[in-house]
């Protein structure tokens, strides 16, 4: 049987995102839309059918990480405000 506990699960991939991956996705996402709009001009309409799809995706992605990266920031806002608060009740108690 293989071992298989230095295997990188979908989750933990998916927890390595960071900012410039956002960054990179976005600008993905506006050469597309740009590609999707030159082809409907050209009337080439399979590639701007194929540049939506592709947009969809794209798009659901970055949302999806911009709602993770805004629920990280609020976590970490309540983390922070929770051990302000502990810190001032012992500081209180100390008095």
């Amino acid at each position: 049987m293989a071992n298989n506990s230095n295997r990188v699960t979908g989750a933990q991939l998916a927890s390595m995102v960071r900012e410039e991956d956002l960054q990179d996705l976005e600008d993905l996402l506006k050469t597309l839309e740009d590609s999707a709009h030159k082809a409907k001009d050209d009337g080439r309409i399979y590639m701007a059918q194929q540049y939506i799809v592709l947009i969809s995706n794209v798009n659901t992605e970055v949302h999806r990480i911009r709602a993770r990266f805004k629920r990280e920031a609020i976590a970490s806002l309540r983390k922070e405000t929770k051990q302000l608060k502990d810190e001032a009740r012992a500081k209180q108690e100390t008095e």
